[in-house]
């Protein structure tokens, strides 16, 4: 029989304005808005999240804005034009990103009910700022948070820099208790982290078994959109060389036949329609 979680709940931290060329291998260069959001897991052995978001110090720092808008530039798009967004509407749609009030990570969980100390663990998908800025709120509250061990010897290499998308306070707190995954772990029951490579070295999607809606797994950034998967485009952005290349089209095709296999729900990373659509109830989606 398969082991389920109890409940889950999608998490929207904030969103951020990038190049659709970031998300697909070959796309175009318009600019879109994609969300932020993490994966809340009500378990038998606690409450597993799954990705934090960006956290309020790089939302705010000028050096984020300044090197979201060099991207732009570089696709060849004029920063100061407008982009149009789903709901949510951005509250300033002339700056690159927006989170929650104060903290993005404390505000998100406060919509459900529950504060950084009720979580027994936090996963991250991979080590770039937009899902990484939570984790120094847990280092000082002692939730144990993992990794796979790849990402985080990457981060270490000297090639996980800011201009690269990294932010090396995030994940360089001496108090955070990191727990290294090596490839595919069954991380609670109803939970488990694959291991899906290439848009960073150490990246994991994530898979959820629920009672009811069944199987659901979660792409991060080896999807970020809808089309990704409709077309089987690979992400835009690779973090190593042409072996990641390669890795991401194998993570990407192991997703979509997982998916059919188990008919299982494949939510894209980041995109705002799906995430939408697939918005929980009030009690969360069991």
């Amino acid at each position: 029989m398969t082991v389920q979680a109890l409940r889950m709940f999608l998490l929207q931290y904030g969103a951020e304005r990038v190049p659709r060329s970031l998300s697909l291998r070959d796309g175009p260069s318009f600019l879109g808005w994609e969300p932020l959001f993490g994966v809340l897991v009500e378990t038998t052995a606690g409450w597993v999240l799954f990705d934090t978001g960006m956290g309020r110090e790089a939302l705010d720092a000028e050096e984020t804005q300044r090197s979201y808008a060099a991207a732009a530039i570089d696709a060849g798009r004029d920063p100061f034009k407008q982009t149009w967004a789903l709901y949510p509407t951005p509250p300033d749609p002339a700056r690159w990103n927006w989170g929650l009030p104060g903290d993005p990570l404390v505000a998100a969980l406060q919509t459900v009910g529950l504060t950084i100390r009720d979580l027994s663990l936090v996963v991250i998908s991979h080590l770039h700022l937009d899902h990484s800025g939570g984790i120094p709120l847990l280092a000082e509250a002692g939730v144990p948070v993992a990794v796979q061990r790849a990402e985080m010897d990457f981060a270490h290499s000297g090639l996980a820099v800011f201009a690269e998308g990294f932010r090396a306070s995030d994940w360089s707190h001496q108090r955070t208790r990191w727990g290294l995954l090596d490839g595919d772990t069954d991380v609670a029951p109803g939970v488990s982290v694959l291991s899906t490579p290439g848009h960073t070295p150490g990246h994991s999607s994530l898979k959820v078994e629920l009672p009811q809606s069944g199987t659901w797994l979660f792409a991060a950034d080896a999807a970020d959109l809808g089309q990704n998967l409709l077309d089987r485009v690979a992400c835009g952005y690779c973090a190593g060389g042409p072996e990641d290349e390669r890795a991401a089209i194998r993570s990407l095709d192991r997703l979509l036949t997982e998916a059919a296999d188990a008919d299982a729900r494949l939510v894209p990373g980041h995109d705002q329609l799906v995430l939408n659509a697939v918005r929980h109830p009030r009690d969360g989606h069991r």
